[in-house]
């Protein structure tokens, strides 16, 4: 065998390995340009409590942390109970024959419980409003219940 036969395989080799690897560059390179010109047009957003928040002096910020840390500690059982009805509720969905009744129980399980949460959170939000003066609450509506760009 000659040696230009012997390393013909291996250039065609290499050189499909090149134009892989520089397709593989543009693309990410493509991908990357593309994602930057998203985030400048829509602008990530903050929502829920996140917002909240965002909206707070500092102190008032920490001081909301700090109930929310509280209440989190305080319904662990709560939480608990929420992630054994969701774990269940994937397992429902995983077995071999679905049981519609269990995972109804199940499902219905994990409602109540979110359900639960929500409404002990809603109960911090409310008695950490009454706390506040006008102008913060006037700026935590604007946050909370301000209409969004998007809707």
């Amino acid at each position: 065998m000659t040696p230009r036969k012997r390393f013909t395989p291996l250039l065609a080799a290499s050189l499909l390995l090149n134009v892989f690897l520089l397709c593989g560059v543009a693309g990410g390179l493509y991908h990357w340009r593309d994602q930057q010109q998203q985030e400048e047009v829509l602008p990530a957003r903050p929502h829920g409590l996140r917002q909240v928040l965002a909206q707070l002096p500092e102190a008032r910020r920490h001081e909301l942390r700090r109930a929310l840390r509280q209440t989190r500690a305080d319904n662990q059982a709560l939480l608990t109970q929420r992630r054994m009805a969701r774990q269940a509720v994937v397992h429902e969905l995983l077995a071999a024959d679905l049981d519609r009744q269990a995972l109804r129980a199940e499902l219905g399980k994990a409602r109540d419980a979110d359900s639960a949460l929500r409404v002990r959170v809603d109960d911090l939000l409310a008695e950490f409003a009454g706390n506040l003066p006008l102008a913060e609450r006037q700026a935590l509506a604007q946050s909370v219940y301000a209409p969004q760009d998007n809707d």
